[in-house]
């Protein structure tokens, strides 16, 4: 009776704690997150939002000027989120982060794929080191803690001056989102990281330690280690091993993954035995076999 009691007085008094922290806007400054920022591309120029349609709108217009390589857009809110596959993407005011970086890159749109999970795999990094949360990636894009969906990315490409390929990297992140808050209806269960931590999480000190593995990621990726970043992302990926059905191009495929292309694509082993490589823009994982989850 008394380990009940006990367990019922942590539950309150986190509870509480969230309330007391969260309740009070802790807003997002531009000159607290580049102060002391160590970083070589991502973050040379930092703005933010208090609300806005989408990060990404305002990222698409910005790309059509001569802004620095490596700005980051962050909102407080985003009334229009946008997530893959024309999912919305929802995060309360305050409660998240939500960005769009822009990268002046010269990379083939073939390793489309693989930016998405160079960034997968940094977000996850920055939650497993700084938090110590088992932060998981389901291929391509969903960013998990035990099965429920704590962020992901979007990646997008626009056309800038000169024709120059610009990158719009979007990302949003559930940070001190509290139960009542979460989406009900969607592809998976949802969470936040104040919830997996049971404690407040300062928000600034956060977007710092992820646009700095960002960038250390994406140094990697421009240098051409494309397979250092691969074996990263399978070592992260809860997608490796499972025998699942997928839609690409309209068609279905089941068969179990195997492995990570050089250019960040799903190798599936399909039922006949046939090996095909999916690439992430053109597909939608629709379920997994093995648990009967649909994704």
């Amino acid at each position: 009776m008394g380990s009940i009691i006990s367990t019922k007085n942590k539950i309150n008094n986190y509870s509480q704690h969230l309330k007391k922290f969260i309740n009070v806007p802790e807003r997002l400054i531009s000159e607290e997150i580049t102060k002391d920022l160590k970083t070589k591309v991502v973050g040379n120029t930092i703005v933010t939002y208090e609300s806005t349609t989408s990060t990404m709108d305002i990222a698409k217009k910005l790309a059509h000027t001569g802004f620095k390589n490596g700005t980051v857009i962050f909102a407080e809110e985003q009334t229009h989120g946008k997530g893959r596959s024309d999912h919305l993407w929802y995060c309360p005011k305050h409660k998240g982060l939500l960005f769009t970086l822009l990268l002046k890159h010269n990379m083939h749109p073939d390793h489309l794929c693989l930016l998405t999970g160079t960034i997968a795999v940094s977000i996850t990094e920055t939650i497993r080191e700084t938090l110590h949360l088992p932060a998981e990636i389901k291929w391509p894009n969903d960013i998990l803690i035990d099965g429920k969906k704590a962020g992901g990315v979007l990646v997008e490409l626009e056309k800038g001056l000169k024709k120059q390929t610009i990158f719009l990297i979007g990302i949003g992140i559930n940070v001190n989102v509290v139960e009542n808050e979460l989406p009900k209806q969607t592809r998976l269960p949802a969470t936040s990281l104040a919830i997996e931590n049971k404690e407040f999480i300062d928000r600034i000190s956060l977007a710092r330690a992820l646009l700095q593995n960002v960038d250390k990621w994406y140094t990697i990726l421009r240098d051409e280690h494309f397979r250092y970043i691969t074996e990263r992302w399978k070592e992260f990926c809860i997608t490796i091993g499972k025998k699942l059905t997928i839609t690409d191009c309209g068609k279905e495929y089941t068969g179990k993954v195997i492995d990570i292309s050089n250019n960040g694509g799903l190798m599936l082993r399909l039922d006949s035995g046939q090996i095909k490589i999916f690439r992430g823009e053109h597909t939608t994982v629709k379920s997994i076999s093995s648990n009967n989850r649909s994704y």
